[in-house]
């Protein structure tokens, strides 16, 4: 095995371990996020649909999503992309 071909096979190797890497550190974010939210909370879904929480079932991986005045909708946690301010306001 040549030195040039030693070098590219160095650097694939280096360039997938990097990608492993840095989706499990982004995924231990995500986690993070998740746990730290808490009924009443001003969340969004990945669908783009905004609402309040008002029920977590973390054992079953689901929570309830008030999006209007006494309209309730059941999602997967993992459903959810993120916290928000108040509706309409990215934190």
């Amino acid at each position: 095995m040549d030195s040039q071909t030693f070098l590219l096979l160095v650097l694939i190797v280096g360039m997938g371990a990097f990608m492993i890497w840095s989706q499990r550190r982004a995924r231990r974010r995500y986690e993070k996020r998740l746990e730290g939210l808490q009924v009443g909370d001003q969340v969004v879904t990945i669908g783009g649909i905004y609402g309040k929480l008002t029920r977590l079932d973390r054992e079953a991986n689901r929570a309830r999503l008030e999006i209007a005045p006494g309209v309730e909708i059941e999602i997967s946690l993992r459903a959810i992309s993120g916290q928000v301010g108040p509706i309409g306001e990215e934190e």
